[in-house]
Parts: structure tokens; sequence; C-alpha cells
């Protein structure tokens, strides 16, 4: 792909920062790049990076699974349950300025003819597995740390946590002082923005070749978190030409991502020990299986109870649509467009619950549909079958006002 760039490069970073894996798409543009993260990457997959900071003696350092500890793997847990200390906001602030500085030497690396003569202008977009109402504190404290990452990032020397503490509260004029080349690196904290996940996979659904009218349903299953969002695609005739957008309906989020999966199934199977690392493991029946030394009716009845909830919030959030946003919609006979999204959606016990929708009469009843790689996103050796875990970064890669262009305003029920 030929891409012209002028003096001034706007570039977007697209930030997917997840319990078990971060992810990241560069979007200029033209083009969007998926930033791999080489040798502290998944084993099967490049561009998942695991949410993990190594520290010792006060130096920060990316970390590949192997070295996850309890001390090191649970950086994102405390901000969404709001349990975190001013340590837990440090070592997150530290692990993001890691990110950035990876994700600028891997853009300057291998595009430095393309933007070598370019002012490179930044914007950082990151997701919040929340719902589509307002969620400001969080949304503050997270762009806060955002900010003081980048920051740190940007500015010579390691990354350490005091170096980290020391910047967390300063004022952007602070900076006015700083020598002209880090000042000019500094972007401002008002490009920072943050946004549902669900609205992310929604603006990567539009702007992919796949995209039909219609009400929609996309439920994304992470290491924290389900996001279950219904939604209506339109297509709108401008002077610009077709216009693509989307209507939110329902949303639900619920802490009962994999790794409460796996916490229920070790309490109902009784077992001490905790062999499977997410960092590295998709802990589907198999695998669960032949770690364990146990067979996969034992593992599928342990999930009896998960499966029963997980497939109660769906039905909720169907139910919910069909009753107060679009009771008339010729979806509900054929069965709802639902695509899923992220590492859980990869379980036998997940692709069992749709398989079990698939068949359900209205208004359960749904069709799966898939999330096809963009045209414009620029991949290397991506494995088959796995965009999906890249589509909230994906849809972080565009401008805001295009993001919220493509949003339409929640209706009133």
């Amino acid at each position: 792909m030929s891409v012209t760039i002028a003096d001034n490069a706007q570039l977007a970073i697209g930030l997917d920062f997840g319990a078990a894996f971060t992810r990241v798409v560069i979007g200029d543009n033209l083009a969007r790049y998926a930033v791999p993260f080489g040798e502290f990457a998944h084993p099967d997959n490049q561009y998942l990076l695991p949410s993990i900071l190594g520290i010792n003696n006060n130096l920060c350092c990316l970390s590949s699974a192997d070295n996850a500890t309890g001390k090191t793997d649970n950086l994102k847990s405390p901000l969404l349950e709001g349990t975190y200390t001013d340590h837990d906001l440090v070592r997150i602030s530290a692990y993001l300025a890691l990110v950035f500085r990876a994700t600028r030497d891997w853009l300057s690396a291998h595009y430095e003819k393309r933007y070598k003569h370019s002012q490179l202008s930044w914007s950082i977009n990151a997701g919040l597995p929340v719902d589509n109402a307002s969620h400001t504190e969080l949304s503050d404290t997270f762009i806060q740390l955002i900010y003081t990452a980048w920051i740190v990032s940007v500015l010579p020397g390691p990354v350490t946590l005091n170096r980290v503490s020391r910047y967390m509260d300063v004022d952007e004029r602070a900076f006015d002082a700083f020598p002209a080349v880090y000042r000019l690196r500094i972007i401002k904290k008002k490009l920072i923005n943050t946004f549902p996940v669900c609205c992310a996979q929604i603006c990567a659904y539009v702007h992919s070749g796949q995209y039909s009218d219609g009400l929609h349903m996309l439920i994304d299953i992470g290491a924290g978190t389900i996001n279950i969002t219904t939604f209506n695609a339109c297509s709108n005739i401008s002077d610009n030409g077709v216009e693509n957008s989307c209507e939110l309906y329902a949303c639900a989020v619920e802490p009962i991502g994999i790794s409460y999966l796996l916490g229920r199934r070790y309490e109902n199977l009784k077992l001490a020990e905790r062999k499977i690392n997410l960092f590295k493991d998709i802990p589907d029946t198999a695998t669960f299986s032949q770690t364990y030394d146990l067979t996969e009716k034992d593992i599928m009845f342990a999930d009896t109870l998960y499966s029963g909830e997980a497939a109660r919030l769906i039905n909720r959030v169907l139910d919910l649509t069909k009753e107060q946003y679009c009771p008339d919609s010729i979806c509900w006979e054929r069965g709802v467009p639902t695509f899923t999204c992220g590492g859980g959606t990869h379980l036998q016990i997940l692709q069992n619950i749709m398989h079990r929708l698939e068949n359900k009469p209205p208004p359960h009843k749904i069709k799966s549909i898939s999330l096809n790689l963009p045209d414009d996103l620029l991949t290397d050796n991506l494995p088959a079958g796995s965009y999906d875990r890249l589509s909230v970064a994906y849809g972080l890669s565009f401008p805001p006002e295009r993001i919220d262009a493509t949003i339409k305003k929640q209706t009133d029920p």
C-alpha cells in the first residue's frame, strides 16, 4: 500500500488495555498498523502483549508471560473494581509508558522512510470495559494515568516507579520550561480520550466491508468482563456519499470474564493448585482436562452454573432490546446478527452457548457472523481467526470525532 504523508502526520493510538493482554493499533489518514511486541508477546500471537509489569529494584520493564507472578499480573482489576491504591496507579502508568515507548520505537524502525520528514502529532484513544452511561471518575483517572505514562515515555531515561510517581499529578504548564525537543513530544491531555469498549467494537464493524443495516448484537468476552451490546446499524446518504452509523440500544457489562470462569471451575472441582496461566493459555476444555487429568465431562459439569449466568445475561439484553427499543425488527424471527470478540469466545463453553442460541426461538434466537480483517489494517502473520482480538484497538485508531460520528446517542426507551 502506497501512503503519502504530509509534513505534519496525525497519528492516533488505539489502546486496548486488557486484564490479560494489551493491544495497540496506530492509525493515520489512510492506513492502520497493528503493533507487534516481539519477545514479550504471546508465543502464538505477536500482537498480544501480556498486561504484566516487571519490576526490579524500582526499575520497570515489559515482561513475557513466563515471568507472571501474583505481584505483577493484576494491573487492571483494582482500577475497574475501584479498590486501587496509589501504588496500583503508578504501576499501571509505568506499564503504559513502556507500551508507548515500544509502540513509537516499532513505528520508527519499520516506517522510518514513510515518516522521517514528518512532524508526528499523536493522540490516544483508550477503551474502557463499561456500559454506554457516564463513567466520568473512571475515565478521568485513566486519562491521567495515560497522560503520565506518555510524559515518562518521551523523556530520556529509564521507566521507574519513582519517576512515574513524580509526574503523576504534575500540571501541564510545568512542561513549558522543558527543552523544545521534549516539550514538542508531550501531547496535551485533551488529545487523550476514552470510549466504552462497545463503541470501539461497533466503530470497527462500521468501517469493515461486511456492514449491513438493521439490528445487531456484539458479545465481547475478555479476561475480566463480558460486554454485551445491541445496536441498530443504518446507512445514510449525504453529500459525501453513504455514511454508516449505529444507534446504541441495550448494554450490559459484568465482571464474569474468563478469570471468573476459571475461579468458579477451580472452586467447583476443588483444585488447590492453579496451573493455568491466562497470559499463555486459552483454558479450553481439552487443555484443562490434560493439565489436571480430568474428563471433559467433569469440566463441563463444573461450568454449568457459569454457562447459565452467561446465557441469562445475553437473554436479558435481548429481552430489553425487544421490549424497549425495536420490538418489530425482522431480525427477531431470522435471528439477531451477532458477532463475538475477545479471547473468551475461543472457548468451547462460549461456543456451545452461541450454538444453543442459534437454535432458540425468538426473541433469543441469534445468527452468528464473523468479523473480517479490514483492508486498511496492516498486519504480518496474524493468526487465522484472531482479528477479533484486535478489533477494539482497530476501532479506537480512528480520530475521536469519527468514533463519535459513528455512534449515535442511545435512544431513550
